[in-house]
């Protein structure tokens, strides 16, 4: 029995960290996609994790909230920050710095 709940909790980790590297995988190319077609600089070439936590939402039901940061530029010098919010895989949201 207990290498039963040992399989399965390697299972449920593995399955999640699947779905983490999906999400980071869609937010990166969210934020680059988003910088080329606005004509911005994408700095650093990716997206960083900056909070996840459990969340519901009437539409979309239960599951984790994850909220990416990643950095532009306008001009080559200024940096700005953007943000991604996903709720599970789906992206709920993309923020840009308005100024």
């Amino acid at each position: 029995m207990a290498s039963l709940t040992l399989l399965l909790i390697i299972a449920l980790l593995v399955w999640f960290w699947q779905v983490s590297q999906q999400c980071h995988d869609t937010a990166v190319e969210l934020a680059r996609q988003t910088c080329k077609h606005q004509g911005l600089q994408f700095l650093d070439g990716t997206a960083t994790l900056k909070s996840i936590r459990p969340y519901f939402s009437r539409d979309n039901g239960p599951g984790l909230k994850r909220t990416y940061t990643f950095d532009y530029s306008e001009d080559g010098v200024d940096r700005h920050s953007g943000c991604i919010i996903m709720h599970n895989a789906q992206v709920a949201s993309l923020l840009l710095d308005s100024e």
